[in-house]
């Protein structure tokens, strides 16, 4: 079975600066900050993509407790530049869609997520390469918690979906899952996406063959 973790990370470009960190005062004083993040230990599945792939190789061989600082060759971590994918776009394109193209902005095109890098002369070179493409970056990183039964195997998944498990009642018999979900988090506008991305991981990762969720709605006493 995949081993369920929780990790905390700061990762830099090599002679570079940090550009991702799970610990909030480096976010601040690194001035990468994201109020709209949840920062603490990150639960993930090692070996499912939920991390670079040189840092899952390195994960699958470290133990609870461990930390390390790992170096990563741009092709184990964002992937080599690759010039096919810096393109011209007319200025047009942009301006039928109210975008004021700026150099440095991140827009998207064609579903992708797309850099600006100069506009010129009625045109716009655009880079779809990831931002970190070509680098070689450096983890600081550490095996926090390591999942010992399904329980707190399920409980991982509900945090990497919901940002926390407190307060969800989780109740397994057999091969069935009932997820209790509580107030503050079922009045969540994107509800519906995270139970689904929760039972596809669920599906994925464990031995399980149905998984229900309970609301429990109460009349507002101003009704």
């Amino acid at each position: 079975m995949e081993k369920f973790v929780r990790i905390s990370f700061t990762g830099r470009i090599k002679n570079g600066r940090v550009f991702d960190t799970t610990d909030e005062e480096i976010a601040r004083s690194e001035g990468i900050f994201n109020e709209d993040r949840t920062y603490g230990k990150l639960p993930i599945v090692i070996g499912a993509g939920h991390v670079i792939k040189g840092l899952d190789e390195a994960l699958s061989k470290m133990k609870k407790g461990e930390e390390k600082e790992i170096e990563i060759p741009p092709e184990k971590a964002f992937g080599k530049r690759d010039p096919n994918l810096v393109r011209l776009v007319p200025l047009s394109a942009f301006k039928r869609n109210n975008i004021n193209p700026i150099p440095g902005m991140v827009v998207e095109l064609d579903g992708k997520l797309a850099r600006i890098q100069t506009v010129s002369g009625g045109r716009v070179r655009v880079d779809f390469n990831h931002e970190l493409a070509g680098k070689t970056v450096i983890y600081k990183v550490k095996i926090e918690d390591v999942a010992k039964n399904d329980r707190e195997r399920i409980k991982f998944l509900v945090e990497r979906n919901f940002n926390s498990s407190d307060e969800f009642n989780i109740r397994i018999k057999d091969k069935k899952i009932e997820i209790e979900i509580p107030e503050n988090v079922y009045k969540d506008r994107n509800l519906l996406l995270r139970k689904a991305a929760l039972v596809a991981e669920i599906f994925r990762f464990l031995e399980f063959n149905e998984v229900k969720f309970i609301e429990t709605w109460k009349r507002n006493g101003n009704s």
